[in-house]
């Protein structure tokens, strides 16, 4: 199997395709960050890597290990490798909400052994307030002005975020951007 260079719509669904054949069933994988944001419809966006939360996915992390490797993404590769990849968030770094419920979570991928979910589009414009990087300031337009997320709906997903990175002086300023942001988006829309 060639390794794949980066995701997008398309590699991700493929990636998703072969992998249901090889893992075991009841799979579950809970994406956020780019992956997610392009299996959501960002026809643009790619991403070097699809980043799986782990404290809300459903597998077994050594068979995943070598299924995916097969699929075509490893995961957690050594540091330098070239390609795209798998990464474990693990609930230290994890800067997302926990769900609300299970009625919550968007499907983005339903197979014969593996699901793929994400989060409210709320509770992903949340996890990318710590940072807010450009690209996660792209992502988050996408979500609020095509998505349909609103201001409130992110800050009740804000209040759910682990307490570390919910009090933090960067996503409350963050969050503040985001207001602000918001205004300019809808201004030049």
């Amino acid at each position: 199997m060639n390794p794949i260079a980066e995701i997008n719509e398309a590699t991700a669904l493929e990636y998703f395709s072969r992998l249901d054949a090889l893992v075991k069933p009841g799979t579950e994988l809970y994406v956020i960050g780019g992956s997610a944001i392009a299996l959501l419809g960002a026809k643009i966006r790619t991403t070097a890597d699809v980043d799986v939360a782990l404290p809300y996915s459903k597998l077994d992390i050594a068979a995943f290990g070598e299924a995916s490797a097969k699929a075509g993404l490893p995961v957690d590769p050594a540091f330098g490798y070239q390609g795209a990849y798998i990464e474990l968030v693990k609930p230290l770094m994890l800067t997302l909400p926990k769900p609300k419920s299970e009625e919550s979570l968007q499907v983005l991928f339903q197979g014969t052994n593996l699901t793929v979910k994400t989060g409210s589009g709320a509770d992903l414009v949340a996890s990318k307030l710590y940072r807010y990087s450009e690209q996660d300031q792209e992502d988050v337009q996408f979500l609020m002005l095509r998505g349909g997320v609103t201001l409130e709906a992110v800050r009740e997903s804000v209040s759910r975020l682990p307490e570390r990175f919910r009090e933090d002086v960067m996503t409350v300023e963050n969050l503040g951007n985001l207001e602000r942001d918001l205004a300019v988006w809808r201004a030049v829309q």
